[in-house]
């Protein structure tokens, strides 16, 4: 697959001027003559922003290439590599997209493999879970675009646990009861939470006896995680990047907003960018 980076390396031309100069980030040229044809470049190396063309070499032309009917955001890799799939049909081989900005990108050979999937892990209700919600929103504004991500929803069911004898950690999850409204009166509780609220039951009821679920994605065996994920946590130490059952992820911490947790993304993407 060619898909370029960014946009600033793709040149247009209308006409073909032999001996021309083109702009010294170029690396590829797409010439819309009779027939569209789109050429891989080099520069002379130099100063200057405009310098001499050292190669040139077609790989797209004529029936190849499809220009896609409507403006679109180019700079959201996930959804062009997807349209391109669909529209590389029979002698088909290239997409050109054009954003509102009327910059031009293109897309050859497109390899839906490009796409790394990343498993939201995380615990319901409230509905849809914080990480859930935001992390759509991100993608809807097109904060993510770049990175060439897709997500994959798993989440833990608390109301599974729900029973007579069970405490939750707090009234949030609008199930039964929880140790920031209820008294615990009863013999053996189940404490269903993270290891946060263990704490929270032993340093209120000193002593006493009780079982205890992890819900936290990082330590039960329900949320394994099954390649490169996302997680939250409310123990603030562990944010990070982190590896759980041998898979890279990115924790961010319970209480995070919008801007960390696509800042966390951002970390995510790199760090397995370099694996």
């Amino acid at each position: 697959m060619i898909f370029p980076e960014d946009y600033k390396y793709v040149g247009t031309a209308t006409e073909a001027r032999p001996g021309d100069p083109i702009y010294f980030s170029t690396k590829y040229l797409i010439h819309f003559g009779g027939e569209i044809t789109i050429y891989a470049v080099e520069t002379e190396p130099g100063k200057g922003f405009m310098r001499p063309v050292r190669s040139m070499e077609s790989f797209a032309s004529g029936d190849e290439i499809l220009e896609y009917p409507e403006k679109i955001d180019t700079r959201n890799r996930t959804r062009l590599i997807h349209l391109a799939t669909d529209l590389c049909q029979e002698s088909v081989t290239t997409v050109i997209f054009r954003g509102p900005d009327e910059h031009v990108t293109f897309v050859h050979r497109p390899d839906l493999s490009a796409i790394t999937e990343i498993e939201i892990l995380d615990v319901v209700p409230p509905r849809p879970s914080w990480l859930v919600y935001v992390i759509e929103n991100l993608e809807e504004a097109g904060v993510l675009g770049d990175l060439a991500l897709k997500f994959k929803e798993r989440v833990l069911d608390l109301s599974l646990y729900d029973a007579d004898d069970v405490y939750f950690p707090c009234t949030a999850s609008g199930l039964g009861r929880s140790l920031d409204s209820d008294k615990v009166e009863i013999d053996d509780p189940l404490i269903v939470g993270c290891e946060v609220s263990r704490e929270v039951f032993r340093g209120m009821y000193p002593g006493k006896e009780h079982r205890f679920f992890n819900t936290c994605p990082l330590s039960n065996d329900l949320l394994v995680p099954t390649g490169p994920f996302i997680t939250r946590c409310c123990r603030s130490e562990r944010r990070g990047i982190t590896t759980s059952r041998g898979h890279r992820g990115v924790v961010v911490h319970w209480g995070d907003g919008a801007p960390r947790i696509a800042e966390a993304i951002r970390c995510l993407a790199e760090e397995l960018k370099r694996e």
